[in-house]
């Protein structure tokens, strides 16, 4: 006889993953984690928009379990996505015109992407709302269970 036996999905926490995604992106772009020779436009793009997708719905999901605090502090942080992005995009842009085709292109990218301004200040920017925020993934039994 067999036995059958019923697997139920995992369920995930939406907070909890949503947090940790934007922490993971936030510590890698504070830390410089995230640069160095590979570290192209696509990738900078990729972080910077799956900070900002997080980080609203961080702010204002219903689900959000974020302290109010913490949320007024993550908006104000978020309300510098839009440059930070058009930043991106016009550097790539000028970073292709100007490309040459000699040097790796992900080397030509991060160069470019360093000395930017805006990137720069976001990166700052990112560190210091880090030190600012609480530890909400740290006491979140889902975060640690990742870990």
């Amino acid at each position: 006889m067999l036995a059958v036996t019923e697997i139920f999905p995992h369920r995930a926490d939406r907070f909890a993953t949503t947090l940790r995604t934007f922490r993971e992106h936030a510590r890698a772009i504070a830390s410089g984690q995230a640069e160095g020779d590979a570290f192209t436009w696509f990738l900078a793009c990729e972080y910077q928009w799956e900070m900002e997708q997080a980080g609203q719905w961080l702010v204002e999901s219903p689900a959000s379990r974020l302290p109010q605090a913490d949320k007024t502090t993550l908006g104000h942080f978020m309300a510098s996505m839009p440059e930070v992005r058009e930043a991106i995009l016009t550097g790539r842009q000028l970073a292709t015109e100007q490309a040459e085709p000699t040097l790796s292109p992900g080397w030509v990218d991060w160069l470019t992407i360093a000395a930017l301004p805006t990137w720069n200040s976001f990166t700052v920017r990112t560190a210091i709302l880090l030190s600012q925020l609480g530890d909400a993934p740290h006491n979140d039994a889902q975060f640690a269970a990742d870990h």
